[in-house]
C-alpha cells in the first residue's frame, strides 16, 4: 500500500520522554474481503508502533491503530495493509531504507549506523546480511588479480584475493584466500564460455596467479604490474647504496651524502636546479644539482647501478608495445654486462617474467597501460573498510558490504525475510566443574 496525503485523516505530534510520537489516523475505506468479495465490518483496532527517523537529533515513533476487519459472509478476519513498515519489523520503511543507504558509506562503522538510527549493532548486521545480497558477478574482459593482507583469510592463509574489472573500474569479487586450490575451485565453478571471454589479465608477481591465468583463461594476454617490477628494481639499487654507505667512514662526506640525500637518486620529485641553500656540513651554499653530482662521483659501481636503474625506468615510462621486446632484451644484456651483485635477482626476474612485462605495455582501453593500479586503489578502500570493521572476522558479511560499497551494480533490497551470515562460534573445550562438596584446599589453622 502506498501512503498518500488523501489517505491520512489526522496526525498528532506529541513529545513523550524526549521522543516524538506521530499518532496517525488513516481515512476509513470500504473494504471487501479479497477472497470471497464479501462486505466487511470493523472487528478491532490494534496499536502498532514503528521507530522512525530522528528530527533534529530527537528520535521519533509512528503510532498507528491498525484496523482488523471481519467478513460478514464467511466470517474470516484480516488486517489492513501496512503502509509504515514490514510485518514483524519495529522500524519504519524510512529507517530500513536509510540504514541500507548508510551501509554504502565505507567510513561508517556498524556502531555509527546503530547509534544514528537508535538500534543495536547486531540488528544493523542482521539487516546488512538480509538487504545486501552479493552474487558472483560475471568475469570481466579485462581482469586484475591482487591480494590484501587480512585476518579474515581462510584455510591457513594470510591474504584475501581481490578480482577487479579494469575496464569498468570496479571491484569484481573477493576470495577467502589466494591459494591455487581456492582459485582453482572458484574458476572451476565458472563455465568455460565465460572464462574464454577474458582477454586481458593483470597480476603481481605471485607465481600461482600466472599458473592459474594460463590454465583457465586460454584467450587472455597475461601482464605483470609494472609497479611491482620497479619496486624490485628500487630495492636492488637501495641494497648497493646502503652497502657503500656502511663501508664509508662516519662522518665522511660519502656517508653524509648517502645517508641524507639518497632520495635525489631515487625520486623525481626534486627540482635539481633549485636556489642554492647553505649546507652546514659542507659550509657553503649548494643546490640539489650540486649534491646530486657529488653522489654520482662517490663510487663507480653506484654510478653504474644508478644509470642502469634510470635506463629501465625510462624504458618503463616511454616504450611502446611494439618496441618493448627488443628494448627489454637490450636492457637485460646491459644489466648482465655490468655484472653488479645487487642486480643478480632482478636479472632473473626480468627473464622469468619477460613475456608478462612486455604485455604490460599493451594499451587496450583509453590509452591506459595494463597494470594493477586500479586494484591497488581499491585495496586502499578495502583497508579503510577493514579499519572501521574493528577486527571483523566474518568474511561473507565483509565481502557483501565491500562489493556493495565498491561496485555500483550491486543494489540493496528491502525484504521482510531476514537471513543472517553469522558464523558458528567455536565450541568451548572440555573442562571439569568444581565440586563444592570436595574438601577445601585451605590448610590454614582453623583456630
Amino acid at each position: 500500500m502506498t501512503l498518500t496525503e488523501n489517505k491520512i485523516k489526522d496526525i498528532q505530534v506529541l513529545k513523550i520522554n524526549g521522543i516524538f510520537h506521530f499518532k496517525i489516523t488513516l481515512t476509513k475505506e470500504d473494504t471487501l474481503y479479497p477472497f470471497c468479495g464479501g462486505k466487511t465490518s470493523i472487528k478491532e483496532y490494534k496499536l502498532r508502533s514503528y521507530h522512525h527517523l530522528s528530527f533534529a537529533g530527537i528520535p521519533s515513533v509512528i503510532d498507528w491503530n491498525r484496523r482488523r476487519s471481519i467478513c460478514k459472509d464467511c466470517g474470516k478476519t484480516f488486517s489492513k495493509s501496512n503502509p509504515f513498515g514490514s510485518e514483524n519489523f519495529l522500524q519504519s520503511y524510512a529507517v530500513l531504507d536509510s540504514i541500507a543507504k548508510a551501509l554504502h558509506n565505507i567510513h561508517a562503522t556498524y556502531k555509527d549506523i546503530a547509534d544514528q538510527f537508535h538500534v543495536s549493532i547486531p540488528l544493523v548486521q542482521l539487516y546488512a546480511d538480509s538487504f545486501l545480497i552479493a552474487p558472483r558477478f560475471s568475469l570481466p574482459v579485462n581482469l586484475g588479480i591482487d591480494e590484501i593482507h587480512s585476518s579474515m583469510a581462510k584455510y591457513g592463509g594470510s591474504y584475501l584475493c581481490v578480482f577487479v574489472d579494469n575496464e569498468k573500474r570496479v571491484l569484481n569479487d573477493i576470495l577467502p584466500d589466494r591459494s591455487k586450490r581456492t582459485l582453482s575451485r572458484y574458476l572451476d565453478s565458472i563455465p568455460k564460455t565465460e572464462r574464454d571471454r577474458v582477454l586481458f589479465v593483470t597480476l603481481d608477481m605471485w607465481e600461482p596467479y600466472r599458473d592459474i591465468a594460463h590454465r583457465y583463461f586460454k584467450n587472455a594476454e597475461v601482464a605483470v604490474d609494472p609497479f611491482h617490477v620497479i619496486e624490485h628494481l628500487t630495492l636492488a639499487f637501495t641494497r648497493i647504496r646502503v652497502d657503500i654507505m656502511n663501508q664509508s667512514a662516519y662522518p665522511s662526506p660519502a656517508y653524509y651524502l648517502l645517508k641524507k640525500w639518497h632520495k635525489l637518486l631515487e625520486s623525481d620529485s626534486y627540482n635539481l636546479d633549485n636556489d642554492p641553500r647553505y649546507n652546514p656540513f659542507f659550509k657553503q651554499k649548494l643546490n640539489y644539482r650540486d649534491l646530486y653530482n657529488m653522489l654520482l662521483t662517490l663510487n663507480p659501481s653506484l654510478t653504474q647501478a644508478y644509470e642502469l636503474k634510470e635506463e629501465y625506468r625510462l624504458f618503463n615510462q616511454s616504450c611502446s608495445f611494439d618496441d618493448a621486446p627488443h628494448r627489454l632484451d637490450e636492457i637485460i644484456l646491459h644489466f648482465e654486462q655490468a655484472n653488479l651483485y645487487c642486480y643478480t635477482e632482478f636479472i632473473s626476474l626480468l627473464k622469468h617474467w619477460r613475456v608478462e612485462i612486455i604485455h604490460s605495455f599493451h594499451r587496450p582501453y583509453e590509452n591506459r597501460r595494463q597494470s594493477n593500479a586500479l586494484a591497488e586503489s581499491l585495496n586502499e578502500k578495502i583497508r579503510e573498510l577493514m579499519a572501521v570493521s574493528h577486527g571483523l572476522s566474518n568474511f561473507e558479511r565483509f565481502r557483501a558490504r565491500a562489493l556493495y560499497c565498491l561496485n555500483p551494480a550491486l543494489f540493496y533490497s528491502l525484504t521482510p525475510l531476514l537471513s543472517s551470515r553469522r558464523q558458528d562460534e567455536k565450541k568451548r573445550g572440555h573442562y571439569r566443574k568444581k565440586n563444592s562438596s570436595l574438601p577445601s584446599d585451605d590448610f590454614s589453622d582453623p583456630r
